[in-house]
């Protein structure tokens, strides 16, 4: 199980569900089936578990912070002014 928003390299897999954790976002993509028995039953509890930890994280840090921690190859804005070379 992960460390929501601990680090940027750890991932797991749940199904086909892949959870990818970085310092500022948590990426999910791909698909799961739950299906009506044991193995379905399991998936659902490692969500279940994955979601609640993921909102522990957001309610012991503050959601409106600016913080230092954002990962800035993700950014789009570089945060410097940069001429227009169309006027």
């Amino acid at each position: 199980m992960i460390e929501p928003f601990a680090n940027d390299h750890q991932s797991m897999q749940i199904g086909d569900i892949v959870i990818e954790n970085q310092k500022d976002k948590i990426t999910i993509y791909g698909d799961i089936d739950l299906s009506l028995d044991a193995s379905g039953y399991a998936q659902a509890q490692q969500l279940h578990e994955l979601t609640g930890k993921i909102i522990a994280a957001f309610e012991e840090k503050s959601l409106y912070s600016n913080s230092e921690d954002k990962s800035k190859e993700n950014d789009d804005q570089s945060g410097k002014y940069i001429d227009n070379p169309f006027i």
